[in-house]
């Protein structure tokens, strides 16, 4: 799991998590929009634009969604 850091935006991320109760592991794709830290959980928070199973090369086919993690939930990749 990742640091409780501020991340840069344009940082290339995964979420890696579990489906279902099945304890199957699967790993989504992002890169970060925004970060900061949150008084009112403690953390720091961030907006994460996700593009699945693979982060695209160039101009992505599909519009990415926009979901919030805590910076703790993402591995930051290395470019």
């Amino acid at each position: 799991m990742g640091e409780d850091r501020l991340i840069a935006p344009g940082t290339k991320v995964r979420l890696d998590s579990l489906v279902d109760d099945d304890e199957v592991p699967t790993s989504e794709f992002g890169v970060i929009v925004y970060c900061w830290l949150d008084d009112e959980i403690g953390m720091v928070d961030c907006y994460v634009a996700f593009f699945g199973a693979e982060l695209p090369n160039g101009k992505p086919s599909e519009q990415p969604y926009v979901l919030r993690y805590a910076a703790t939930s993402l591995t930051v990749l290395a470019d």
